[in-house]
């Protein structure tokens, strides 16, 4: 929900007397605020492994994949709250020898789809089903064709790197990459689908044991008419690549997004031709609805954006994210899941981030806080919400204010134990808003 100076008469028959003066302000804010801002939102606590997943059905909702405590595959998508469900290990289940321990994708049809341990398991009019993989797959990723069809890289028992596509005939395989006597082992992006059956790949993280190849490369190879060929990529490097996205548009353009590092001069991270960043292990890409690419990744302790080619933006604190994911929402804006160090799951949802049509708007970050944030045991505090610039030693300490504006406890950066406190509505005022009555956050608190 977002407020602006016109609401501010309901608001002050909703909220007690106590707090009036820091919601007006938030409601000053939000009329005044023609930049962009981030949602945050604690999708799940508890989760296992370092893994997320998300993409969206036709009409926009948005799902997500992770694996939680009972080391199920779980999945949740958001109408008005989280609903959740775990997948049975009879159907699919983790795989935490290699790589990613399971990989999602969504059809048409919106069928859903779920790799894991040497099983394929589909969601059809909210039926499922699974099947056997026919042969041994390392490092499966999965992606549907334009016709529908679940498609999967993976490396074979040679360390070929595969695409296999069933048809009603079963699994036809096609070897993509041939590693040379001396490579160890590379990891393949999942299968971006063209039109008419056309399909790119990304091969990165090459290792040479001997040394008597170029070490580590990254290549791109495009698939037209059942003809691989190259169309790019970077070798000789002296330290890993990682192959995050390539990424069709809908004139069939190939647009890449990959990581390369450990030398001066090709320690980036790219999208296409433009270098957004330094090397990092953790990233993502997507196409808009406009065939733009955005891309979110960390570095440096921060969760990173960008709708290529305008420039790079910080979301928010990134320590101890271990992985993340994005999709975009029926307005092309941002949504990026991450994994949290204390194993929660989160979502970041940008508002007015990425412009409509060709029309990029600049971001003006933590400008406005998000109006609710539904959390159940943990809330979790950017490092931001904690600091004031210039002034670190004599920071007053985040609140939590019960309904009344009365203080429950004090907060700190990271997860907040909240699960002694009754469920209802919260609000944590900022570190900042101790000094200027600025910035204060609603929180849901349910069981």
């Amino acid at each position: 929900m977002r407020y602006t100076a016109s609401d501010s008469s309901s608001l002050h028959m909703l909220i007690p007397r106590q707090f009036r003066a820091l919601v007006t302000v938030v409601a000053v804010t939000a009329s005044v605020c023609l930049a962009g801002y981030w949602e945050f939102e604690q999708v799940d606590i508890g989760s296992i492994g370092s893994h997320v997943a998300i993409d969206k059905m036709s009409d926009g909702t948005v799902w997500l994949a992770y694996v939680n405590r009972h080391h199920a595959i779980r999945l949740a998508h958001k109408d008005s709250v989280w609903e959740y469900e775990d997948l049975d290990a009879a159907i699919v289940r983790p795989d935490f020898q290699s790589g990613p321990p399971f990989s999602f994708d969504i059809g048409l049809g919106d069928v859903i789809g779920v790799v894991g341990q040497g099983r394929l398991a589909e969601r059809r009019d909210s039926v499922w089903s699974s099947e056997s993989l026919p042969m041994p797959m390392r490092d499966l990723a999965l992606s549907y064709d334009p016709a529908g069809r679940p498609s999967l890289t993976f490396t074979d028992s040679l360390w070929q790197g595969c695409l296999g596509v069933r048809a009603d005939s079963g699994w036809d395989t096609d070897v993509v990459f041939v590693p040379s006597e001396y490579t160890w082992a590379f990891s393949l992006t999942r299968p971006a689908w063209r039109r008419d059956d056309n399909c790119a790949l990304i091969e990165a993280d090459v290792w040479s044991m001997g040394g008597l190849i170029d070490g580590y490369g990254v290549s791109f190879k495009r698939r037209d008419s059942g003809v691989w060929t190259d169309f790019g990529g970077l070798g000789g490097l002296d330290g890993g690549g990682c192959g995050f996205a390539a990424l069709p548009d809908s004139s069939d353009s190939i647009h890449t997004f990959w990581s390369a590092g450990d030398n001066y001069y090709t320690n980036k991270l790219v999208c296409d031709d433009v270098v957004l960043d330094r090397y990092t292990s953790i990233g993502a890409a997507c196409l808009d609805d406009s065939g733009r690419v955005q891309c979110a990744w960390v570095r440096d302790d921060n969760l990173k954006f960008a709708l290529v080619p305008e420039s790079t933006l910080i979301v928010g604190d990134g320590v101890g994210i271990n992985w993340c994911d994005i999709t975009t929402d029926t307005l092309s804006q941002p949504v990026i899941a991450y994994c949290g160090g204390d194993g929660s799951i989160y979502v970041a949802h940008g508002v007015g981030v990425a412009g409509l049509s060709n029309e990029p708007r600049e971001a003006a970050f933590h400008s406005l806080r998000p109006s609710a944030s539904i959390i159940t045991n943990v809330l979790f505090l950017p490092r931001d919400m904690t600091e004031l610039p210039g002034n670190s030693d004599r920071v007053p300490r985040p609140t939590l204010l019960d309904a009344a504006g009365r203080k429950v406890v004090d907060l700190h950066a990271g997860a907040n134990d909240v699960s002694s406190l009754a469920p209802g509505i919260y609000f944590v005022r900022e570190a900042q808003a101790q000094a200027q009555a600025q910035a204060v956050r609603k929180v849901v608190i349910t069981r």
